[in-house]
């Protein structure tokens, strides 16, 4: 039991390392690494060698570090094997279908908040990409208000307070915001992202319980967040669906 507990100090140094690169939006420098995870220049190098040499990280020509091959290939078959993946994607393929917008899927990942596992783009000219592996804000984001508002608060807290106090928010005009979206049954954002409008809606396991958000993404303006919208229907009607098809 005390030899479980000490565990192995470098391989949750590397992982710290590979998760700052992954949260960010473009490749880091050994300098701005050593930041972020308050390491010694010295000492993060020899762990971006060999998380280079196994797959885990890539170095480019700038001198900057993304995420390697080997754990992108092992992230893609860990979400292929997730169960929830597996049964809505002909639901979301289906409403992109209806709807030719941008639909996102997005689940729990403890201690870190909802983050996007699947995605199907629009076929229109302007296209709005949505980042597999990205994580979203629970205050701020549709998807993120879905998971604030229908998510355990002992799960949700901490991360919330942390957004609120970060952001300078008022703590009040989001229990309203929740409360609204409690009654309703949808969240939706227009000012998350400068021209961007999207959707979401809560999908239900079994036991009743938040399982994954689908939120639809498009251009503000196009997409109508209205209650009785064809977009909104048919995100609640397809949320509704996948519920069922889980055991809800």
């Amino acid at each position: 039991m005390e030899m479980e507990k000490k565990g192995i100090k470098s391989i949750e140094v590397g992982f710290s390392i590979v998760k700052a690169v992954s949260r960010s939006d473009e490749p880091l420098t050994i300098t701005e690494l050593s930041k972020i995870c308050n390491m010694p220049k010295s000492q993060i190098y020899r762990y971006l060698v060999s998380l280079c040499r196994i797959g885990f990280l890539k170095k480019g020509s700038d001198l900057r570090y993304a995420l390697g091959d080997e754990l992108i290939s092992i992230g893609i078959r860990a979400m292929e094997n997730v169960d929830i993946h597996i049964k809505a994607q002909p639901f979301i393929k289906q409403l992109n279908k209806t709807l030719d917008e941008t639909i996102a899927l997005a689940i729990w990942i403890e201690n870190e908040g909802p983050i996007f596992i699947s995605w199907e783009e629009s076929s229109k000219l302007i296209k709005i990409n949505v980042r597999v592996g990205s994580i979203v804000p629970l205050t701020t984001s549709a998807t993120g208000n879905i998971f604030a508002a229908f998510y355990p608060e002992t799960k949700t807290k901490d991360l919330i307070d942390r957004e609120l106090s970060k952001n300078q928010m008022n703590q009040k005009q989001l229990e309203e915001t929740l409360s609204t979206i409690k009654k309703e049954g949808y969240a939706y954002t227009q000012s998350y992202l400068p021209g961007i409008t999207a959707i979401s809606a809560p999908i239900f396991g079994p036991n009743k319980e938040l399982v994954a958000a689908l939120t639809v993404i498009g251009l503000s303006g196009v997409i109508d967040i209205s209650e009785n919208s064809i977009y909104t229907k048919e995100l609640l009607k397809t949320a509704k669906e996948i519920s069922r098809e889980l055991g809800y």
